[in-house]
Parts: structure tokens; C-alpha cells; sequence
């Protein structure tokens, strides 16, 4: 076959993946998006078991290329978040009013996401959206990248982009290692009904095991991701629903009431990596495929949709200036952008877990004690929501 000249190829279509083509719908760029295989969602209670707590400032780059109209009525607003110790008093409470927000963010099914990415692109005329499709071969030239798919098919663009994961097969192929570590934890996740109504709330609880977090969704319904030790996790996932929901409501308390109804669960490995390198000539890696973080806030889709923007936003550049979308000179200015604030939240997520989890004395009185600070740090303690949230970083809201 002969083969089609595009501009972008995307290698994956997951929630990253596809904001990437979102952010490039106008940009004048054709881009291509090559999924394996459409997801089927896990539910839990009737919803997807798998969720992604969105911060306000993604939110606004969400809004910012189309596509929040298509999550109107399907997201929760997080007005709040508790977070407290199990093995002492100190507690901290963050606000959305404290930093002038309706909400710190939104909770959002995956599928709910992926869906509302997947009917803009299917809008958008310069996008392709090529599922079941996997790519076969890639070969990397000086001027572009020949890309074989299954079907025979070849396409050639100036630029290949991996968003598949943390597993990626395309940063494989490219011979990209990385630094990878395993937290000796899986993370739990089920939809439950609790007693009470969440109000927007939402509870993170570090136990000696790790971290539980009960995440408000719509309905009454809430959504916990419990980060446990393997031989922990292996044994509550082996409980039977009534001895889970006792353990639940035992580790969580009294918060929200009873837990009255809990759905099928599902577990994961835990891992943090980096990539140890992040563009190649040709090459850029976004999201999972990049890098991955310890869930234990919730910040990671959130990494990956940033560095979507970003890199449209250089490609957007670059096509407006005539430069060569694929060449290395462009595809670093990406990196010197993103690699700050991907150090940044791998550092502190990985700092938050070791205190979190350490047991040697004094550690409960120096978590107590450093919460009661941030609680009453006022100016400093809202620096920190609009930098944790996405507000304060330098990033693009839409793409001009």
C-alpha cells in the first residue's frame, strides 16, 4: 500500500491520548489516534469502579478545548477535602472557598471521561480515530516516522506520540529504559453508599498500611481507593462483601455513617516511574508512558493532561513559526516545561507516603504537628491549594 502523509500519530487512546488530539482539533494539524481496543469499564454499584478526581485548574484546560458541555450532569464537585492521621490528632481541611473556587475539582468517572474526549473527537475534522487498530512496526527516519498498522496500512508524520501507558510499547520499540519503583502496595477500588450524604467532601485517611480515600461521587455514592500493603490487600480482597464493609467502616469510621452498600471491588499494583527520557527526535511520551505516580492524591490523568496541553500548544507554535513539529528543538521545549512540575508531584507524593507509612518514633507527633501548621498557615496553606490544584502553574488553557 501506499502510505498517507499525516502530521501526528498518537499511540493510544486513552483518557491522555485523546486530549492530546482534542487540544490539536484546531491547530490545523492532521493527527491520528491509534487504539488497540475500545475499554470496557468495571462496575461497581452500577458505575465505573475506576475514577480520576480532575483538580480545578485541568478542569479549565477541559473547558478550554471543548469539552466540558459533554460532562455537564456526570461529574461530582469536590468542595472540600479532610485529611487526618490514623495514628494520632492532627487533621487538615481545605477549603474551595479558601482560594475563591466553587470547587478544588471533580470527580469523574474514567469511562465518563474517555467517552466525552472520544464525541469530540469523532466532531473534530482533522482528527482520525483508528480502533481496532494496532501498531505492527515503527521505524524512525531523519525527516519523519513510517508507522506499519496491522491492517498493512502505512502512515508517516513528522511525529510519533506514546500515550499508551505504563507499559508503553512504543517506548519500548524506541529503547527508552526507566526508573521504576514498586511500593509493595495494591490499590482497592469499589463504589459504596454510605449512610450519610458526602456534601461535596472528600476524606483521605493514612493508615500504618496506606492511605484510604473515600472520594464523593453523584448520587450519594462514593468512591474509595484504598492503598494497601500486598498481603493486606491480598487479604481483604479475599473478604467476602459483609467482612469487607465491616473492615471498611472500621478503618474509615464514623464520617459518613454506616457503609450501607459497597459494590464489586477491583485491585491494582502500585508503582511510581519515569521515563528516562521523556522526548527523542520524532519521539514524545505523555502520561503514564512517561511517568506514573503513587495515586494517593489523585494527581496523575492530571500530569498527563498537562503535559497533552503543553505539548499541543508547542506543536500549535511550532506549525504557526514553520518550524519542524518532530525535531528535537521542539519537542524539548515540552520537556523544559513539563519536567519542574513531573519532578515535583513524584517527589512529594513519594515524601507523603515514606512519612505516612514510616513507623519510627516521633513520626505520628511530626505528622500531628506539621498538619496543625499547614491548618493555620493561612497565605502559605493557599499557595499550596492553587499549586496542588493546577492553578498557579504557568500551563495553557486552550490552544491558541
Amino acid at each position: 500500500m501506499n502510505a498517507r502523509q499525516v502530521d501526528v500519530v498518537i499511540v493510544g487512546g486513552g483518557m491522555v491520548g485523546l486530549s492530546l488530539a482534542c487540544a490539536l482539533k484546531n491547530t490545523g494539524l492532521h493527527t491520528v489516534v491509534v487504539e488497540r481496543s475500545e475499554s470496557t469499564p468495571r462496575f461497581s454499584l452500577g458505575r465505573d469502579c475506576r475514577v480520576s478526581a480532575i483538580v480545578a485548574g485541568t478542569a479549565e484546560m477541559l473547558r478550554g478545548i471543548g469539552i466540558w458541555p459533554h460532562l455537564e450532569g456526570k461529574v461530582q464537585a469536590i468542595a472540600a477535602m479532610r485529611v487526618w492521621d490514623d495514628q494520632h490528632f492532627g487533621s487538615i481541611r481545605f477549603e474551595a472557598e479558601e482560594i475563591d473556587r466553587e470547587a478544588l475539582g471533580y470527580l469523574i468517572e474514567n469511562s465518563v471521561l474517555s467517552q466525552a474526549l472520544l464525541d469530540v473527537v469523532h466532531d473534530a475534522e482533522n482528527v482520525e480515530w483508528r480502533c481496532p487498530a494496532v501498531v505492527d512496526e515503527v521505524h524512525w527516519r531523519m525527516s519523519h516516522v513510517e508507522v506499519t498498522l496491522d491492517d498493512g496500512s502505512e502512515l508517516h508524520a513528522p511525529l510519533i506520540v506514546g500515550a499508551d501507558g505504563g507499559n508503553s510499547w512504543l517506548r519500548s520499540q524506541a529503547g527508552i529504559q526507566t526508573w521504576s519503583h514498586r511500593f509493595g502496595q495494591r490499590g482497592i477500588v469499589a463504589t459504596v453508599r454510605p449512610q450519610f450524604n458526602h456534601h461535596g467532601v472528600a476524606y483521605q485517611r493514612f493508615l500504618p498500611t496506606g492511605p484510604l480515600a473515600m472520594l464523593p461521587m453523584s448520587g450519594d455514592l462514593c468512591s474509595i481507593v484504598w492503598s494497601a500493603d500486598d498481603a493486606e490487600a491480598d487479604r481483604l480482597m479475599m473478604l467476602d462483601d459483609d467482612a469487607f464493609r465491616e473492615a471498611l467502616q472500621l478503618a474509615f469510621g464514623p464520617q459518613l455513617g454506616r457503609v450501607e452498600e459497597i459494590g464489586e471491588r477491583a485491585a491494582f499494583p502500585l508503582r511510581s516511574q519515569l521515563a528516562k527520557h521523556m522526548v527523542r527526535p520524532r519521539l514524545a511520551l505523555i502520561g503514564d508512558a512517561a511517568h506514573q505516580i503513587h495515586p494517593l492524591a489523585g494527581l496523575g490523568v492530571n500530569l498527563g493532561i498537562r503535559d497533552a496541553m503543553v505539548l499541543a500548544q508547542e506543536l500549535a507554535d511550532a506549525r504557526r513559526f514553520k518550524e519542524d513539529i518532530g525535531s528535537l528543538d521542539v519537542l524539548s521545549r515540552m520537556r523544559r516545561n513539563r519536567m519542574p512540575d513531573i519532578l515535583a508531584v513524584m517527589g512529594g507524593m513519594e515524601s507523603f507516603h515514606h512519612l505516612f507509612t514510616s513507623d519510627f518514633p516521633g513520626a505520628a507527633l511530626l505528622r500531628d504537628a506539621g498538619m496543625r501548621m499547614m491548618g493555620n498557615a493561612g497565605a502559605l496553606k493557599s499557595l499550596l491549594m492553587r499549586h496542588s490544584t493546577g492553578l498557579s502553574l504557568p500551563l495553557p488553557k486552550q490552544i491558541s
